[in-house]
């Protein structure tokens, strides 16, 4: 017995050694001035996807990374993204680089729409889907190392896709124009902006 509560308390001293030296090296690394926060939230809105909450990691300084969604008042879209900030400072020049989808509306959510209607969604954009690629030039505000504010602009490709609607109910489908019988897509440049902040934690 006199063995076995040598070796125990052995472990017991050896544990506690261990655990106060990883207290130490995690409050050191939390109060270094240079450490980064990895993790974060991104909050912004913009064209041409409208109001949007993504998860941010930046692995460093110059680096971020981003995913998440956006709505336009119409319908969600998911989106990815990457951040470089080739200085570090309280100001930042930025490059973006993003590309984003949003799903057309179904048959079945148009006809469950137009069920108390009288219109035809022939002018509503709720029928049209879209992806797109954005190229944006920005400047980064970093308040703390924890918070930064950001605007950027330049250009974005947009291609944007209408399913037909010849699968709607009646009486609809009976009222539907020759362009309204077929498919249709169209891709256009346009110019594309935003503004938001990020908050890190971690």
């Amino acid at each position: 017995m006199g063995a076995v509560s040598i070796i125990t308390a052995a472990f017991v001293v050896l544990a506690a050694h261990t655990a106060i030296a990883q207290t130490q090296e995690l409050r050191r690394r939390t109060s270094d001035p240079e450490r980064l926060a990895p993790f974060g939230l991104m909050l912004d809105a913009g064209m041409p996807e409208g109001a949007g909450l993504s998860a941010v990691f930046r692995p460093s300084p110059h680096v971020r990374l981003h995913i998440g969604g956006a709505h336009n008042g119409l319908r969600g879209a998911a989106r990815v993204g990457l951040t470089l900030l080739p200085l570090r400072g309280t100001f930042s020049p930025s490059l973006s680089l993003e590309l984003g989808h949003a799903q057309a509306a179904s048959t079945e959510t148009l006809n469950r729409r137009l069920a108390d209607r009288t219109l035809l969604p022939a002018s509503s954009m709720e029928r049209v889907g879209y992806s797109y690629a954005s190229a944006h030039l920005g400047l980064e505000f970093n308040a703390t190392r924890r918070l930064s504010f950001f605007v950027r602009g330049g250009m974005s490709v947009m291609e944007m896709a209408v399913p037909s609607l010849q699968k709607l109910d009646e009486p609809f489908r009976d009222a539907l124009t020759p362009l309204e019988t077929r498919s249709w897509g169209m891709r256009a440049l346009q110019p594309s902006a935003k503004l938001g902040f990020a908050l890190f934690f971690g």
